[in-house]
């Protein structure tokens, strides 16, 4: 992979903000033309620097329950550890970490028995995991993006990313719309046309279903970029425990800052887990210090930095390194 120059990370930062925006419209939001945004998108789509992909809230879509698993394991073992949790495929998530736990992991499981079979027969039986702590996580109130809409600059940062505030609404999906969402899990870029093809259905009626999912927060389309070559070299977890009558609050509290990628309410040891993506690990005291600290009802914070990433949206995260 070659040198991101500024204009590749403008770009990559417009198609963080809607990852179906046309190129015309990524153009305008990067300071350049359709051409140049066309070829250099098309590039890094191609080379892997960036992936586009619908995503289906497995909550709101009655797909199975997710539930976020912390490890502990004995000394030389982290590895093999990973390697297992990664070959399996309902691990949506999993990451090495600092602090308290070694491997932090998401899972989404059909049903309260296999949810008892991964963590009791499955994962307690993985060789150097000595001891696990698991939370369900009940709602999720944002996960999006866009954290590097600032190097856009100027009025294009003020601008949304594409995404509803709307409640989540509980969808019962039809053949139509698990077809739909099996189409543009790969591609979120895929053409209406050509996904109209497989379905019984008009490129009218497709667009109409995308946007009847995102409207009820059933799907959304992720925008994939190692957030290391747009230069923000932090990633961390934070699990709060917090006064449950102001939950709510301090969940849109958190889902509004531009560095919170992932706000959600869980059932286990912390009530509320957000991730958030931060340019050095010397914005880590001010975001703990005037962000966390300065939330209404927060008790405690355990807070850990994801040291690698394994896996996203249920696939391997290997997307381009940056040069050294």
């Amino acid at each position: 992979m070659e040198q991101l120059s500024d204009l590749d990370r403008r770009i990559l930062a417009a198609l963080q903000l809607d990852g179906r925006s046309s190129w015309a419209e990524v153009a305008r939001l990067s300071g350049t033309t359709e051409s140049t945004a066309a070829r250099r998108g098309g590039r890094m789509l191609d080379d892997g620097t960036v992936r586009v992909i619908g995503v289906a809230d497995p909550l709101v879509c009655g797909l199975g329950q997710p539930v976020l698993v912390k490890l502990g394991c004995a000394p030389g073992s982290v590895r093999t550890v990973i390697d297992v949790l990664a070959a399996r495929a309902d691990t949506r998530f999993l990451a090495l970490s600092t602090g308290n736990w070694d491997v932090i992991t998401e899972l989404v499981v059909p049903s309260q028995q296999a949810l008892a079979t991964a963590l009791i027969d499955d994962l307690g039986a993985i060789p150097g995991v000595h001891r696990s702590s698991s939370a369900l996580i009940t709602k999720t109130f944002t996960m999006r993006h866009d954290w590097s809409k600032r190097l856009l600059g100027e009025p294009a940062a003020q601008q949304r990313s594409v995404r509803t505030t709307a409640p989540a609404t509980r969808v019962v999906l039809d053949d139509i719309d698990r077809g739909l969402l099996a189409a543009i899990a790969d591609d979120g870029r895929r053409a209406y046309r050509d996904i109209a093809k497989d379905l019984t259905l008009g490129e009218t009626g497709v667009r109409r279903r995308v946007e009847r999912l995102q409207a009820t927060r059933a799907l959304v389309f992720s925008t994939l970029v190692n957030p290391v070559v747009l230069g923000f070299h932090v990633e961390l977890l934070a699990w709060l425990k917090v006064d449950l009558a102001r939950l709510d609050e301090i969940a849109h509290l958190l889902a509004s800052r531009p560095e919170v990628r992932y706000v959600s309410a869980t059932a286990g040891s912390a009530d509320l887990v957000c991730e958030v993506v931060l340019p050095e690990a010397a914005d880590i005291h001010a975001f703990t210090s005037r962000v966390l600290g300065a939330l209404p009802g927060v008790g405690s914070v355990e807070i850990g930095l994801e040291l690698e990433n394994h896996k996203r949206a249920y696939r391997p995260f290997h997307l381009a390194e940056p040069p050294s």
